[in-house]
């Protein structure tokens, strides 16, 4: 039997994106994303957290901060009633080439292996603040949602998302309705 994924960035869509987030000291839950992590958990959803810390190979941080920091996310949104079910981290720099950096889809082997079920990809969702988001989720045949953000305008864009919002939990409300 399959499972839905709800296949999530960390920076800009679940937490705010301070740039290379690392220490839990800098770490700050964005607003409704508790409860819109919990609602997609309710409506059947496995959350896994897919995201690229390039920061690592960079050398601002190490693979342990970024764990470290990962395991405070679950506690608290554990806490919160939105636990996490898989997280897969990219350390790479985009010049590394590497299979898990995304649009790349190495990390949905990790996610799929830590979740220990096949996963339903045409049922499942990519939601993300970037344009690599969108290429992950459309080249593991998931549906996609984009936040408006920074980092993209609508000219950028190389696949089209099935939804745009402004916040994960705006987003998550248009999945859970036609969920």
């Amino acid at each position: 039997m399959s499972r839905r994924v709800a296949f999530l960035d960390r920076d800009g869509t679940i937490n705010v994106d301070h740039g290379f987030v690392h220490r839990i000291a800098d770490w700050e839950l964005l607003e409704g994303a508790a409860a819109a992590l919990a609602g997609l958990r309710a409506r059947g959803f496995a959350l896994a957290i897919v995201t690229n810390q390039s920061g690592v190979a960079l050398g601002y941080y190490t693979l342990d901060d970024a764990l470290a920091l990962h395991a405070h996310m679950q506690r608290e949104l554990a806490s919160l009633g939105a636990a996490i079910d898989a997280i897969a981290c990219c350390p790479h720099a985009a010049a590394d080439g590497c299979d898990c950096r995304k649009p790349r889809t190495g990390m949905s082997r990790a996610i799929e292996s830590q979740l220990g079920t096949p996963i339903d990809y045409p049922a499942s969702w990519t939601i993300g603040d970037k344009p690599s988001d969108i290429g992950f989720g459309a080249a593991l045949g998931t549906r996609t949602a984009l936040l408006r953000s920074r980092y993209w305008s609508p000219g950028d864009l190389t696949c089209t998302p099935d939804l745009v919002g402004d916040s994960l939990q705006e987003v998550a409300c248009r999945i859970m309705g036609s969920a």
